[in-house]
Formats: structure tokens, sequence, C-alpha cells
């Protein structure tokens, strides 16, 4: 048996076995931190006003441009390697699996990556839902609903910003 170990005349020091790791300091978060906001991109496939909030159905997908879309889409033998991508885009989407997000009443719904849509004015929410339920739109028309593809603005795990992307 060892000894007990010192600090100095009279001060013992806890010994710690070598099979048990020193705890790891922690780190405290106080009420007042801002809870982190994410963008994201892909398509709404449904929208559901059933319950007591609005929830869509996020097929979450990677829009690509520039050398990123080529090297994307030559990887997934969407082009061959030096043919390049239409349009300079790629919209990889693996996985087709969606996710039910519930959507903030007073949700934004924009334009800025859709300067034809709505000729970049923002929209209004009970519009934007409402289009789900239609068929194929136009860009002459305000919402293209679930033929369209948006980012979403995510905080604290409900969308309060949405804004459609343009495409040709």
């Amino acid at each position: 048996m060892l000894p007990p170990a010192s600090s100095g005349p009279g001060r013992p020091i806890a010994r710690r076995s070598c099979r048990q790791p020193a705890p790891l300091p922690t780190q405290t978060q106080t009420a007042t931190a801002t809870p982190p906001t994410a963008e994201r991109f892909g398509y709404i496939r449904s929208v559901s006003t059933a319950g007591p909030t609005a929830t869509l159905a996020f097929d979450e997908a990677e829009f690509l441009t520039g050398r990123e879309a080529q090297k994307a889409a030559e990887e997934d033998g969407v082009v061959e390697r030096g043919e390049p991508v239409p349009n300079d885009y790629y919209i990889r989407n693996p996985d087709k699996s969606t996710r039910t997000i519930p959507i903030a009443t007073d949700a934004k719904i924009t334009a800025k990556r859709c300067p034809l849509c709505r000729h970049g004015k923002p929209g209004e929410l009970d519009s934007f839902l409402a289009s789900f339920a239609k068929g194929r739109q136009t860009y002459a028309e305000p919402y293209r609903g679930k033929f369209a593809l948006y980012w979403l603005r995510i905080e604290d795990g409900r969308v309060v910003g949405v804004d459609e992307q343009y495409v040709p």
C-alpha cells in the first residue's frame, strides 16, 4: 500500500486510479443563450394544417453550384467527367425521406432567392400553405407549393422562415 501523497507538509493529495479518467470540466449555459438557427435546403413534400400547429414534411437535399456541383454530379454519375452540369447547379438528394417540422404562426415567407416569385416581395403564410393543395403552378402564381425548392430557417425545432429557390 502506498503512503498518502502530499502537496506539501501536512496536506494530502487525492490519488486517482489509472483506470478512472479525471472528470472533464463542465460548461454551464445561461438561460439567455441564443438557440442555434439552422438553414436547410430541400423539398416541402406536403403540409398539414389539421392540428393546433401547421406542420410540413421536409425532404432535405443539397443545392450545389460551381465546382462543388460539378464534382458531386460526376461522383453521382449524373454527368460524364468534364461534361458541365446544366445551369451550373446540381441538387443532390440521395435520401428521399421526410421529417415533420412544425411551422411558426408568424413564419416569414420570402423570395430573396427567387426574384420572379411575387416580384421578390414577402408572402403570406396562409396563402403559402394553401398552395400545397393545388396542382402545378407557374411563376405567374404567387406560390408554387410542392413543385418548388425551398430554404427553411429553423429555430428551436420549428420553421420560422421559408425562402423559395429559383431554378431555371
